[in-house]
């Protein structure tokens, strides 16, 4: 399979939001269990320039974003939510997601702070995550770079320390059960 990994641009916002609702999908079913409908709600909050593309065949088949301290890779649009999701749930996406997309990032500037590596279902263990992470920091110039991750994703774990990422810092989660993991482990990787 032939993988192109390049900056993201307006053309793929809806690809970018597809990639995104399917990768996270287990936190949107709360809201609504409809990817396509997830994606168009999301979609005005992307912030292209911060997302790289994976495409296989002129199609998206996966997204990585690098955000900073100067901004984040995507925000919040409660018109969009409520039209998308109904009042009363598009209120409540809004004031999850606000915390989730727009907290701000106490890193220095010179760190990248990777979010949203999501893969389309139908493309996935095929390495294509490890190839965005790769070149998307290649083509980046931060001089480190942070993720977060939780602790039941075993495999994205494995896939980050094998590309060199080391934990240091693992936060507790006030509502696990709701949530489904226990803690938030964040990872680093050091430019050579």
């Amino acid at each position: 399979m032939n993988i192109n990994i390049r900056q993201a641009n307006e053309n793929d916002r809806s690809d970018i939001a597809l990639c995104i609702a399917e990768g996270f999908k287990k936190d949107f079913d709360v809201l609504c269990k409809n990817t396509h409908t997830v994606a168009t709600a999301i979609s005005t909050g992307i912030q292209i320039s911060k997302f790289y593309v994976a495409e296989s065949e002129n199609e998206v088949v996966g997204v990585v974003a690098i955000s900073d301290c100067n901004g984040r890779a995507a925000t919040t649009d409660i018109t969009s939510y409520k039209e998308n999701f109904g009042f009363i749930k598009g209120r409540i996406a809004n004031l999850v997601l606000k915390e989730e997309f727009e907290s701000s990032l106490d890193y220095p500037p010179t760190t990248g702070y990777i979010e949203f590596v999501a893969v389309r279902n139908t493309h996935q263990r095929k390495g294509i995550a490890t190839s965005m992470l790769k070149e998307s920091m290649m083509q980046s110039s931060y001089e480190d770079y942070v993720l977060d991750v939780t602790d039941v994703n075993t495999a994205a774990i494995r896939c980050y320390s094998a590309l060199g990422f080391k934990e240091f810092k693992r936060v507790k989660e006030k509502h696990s059960k709701q949530k489904g993991f226990s803690a938030k482990i964040y990872m680093r990787y050091q430019k050579k």
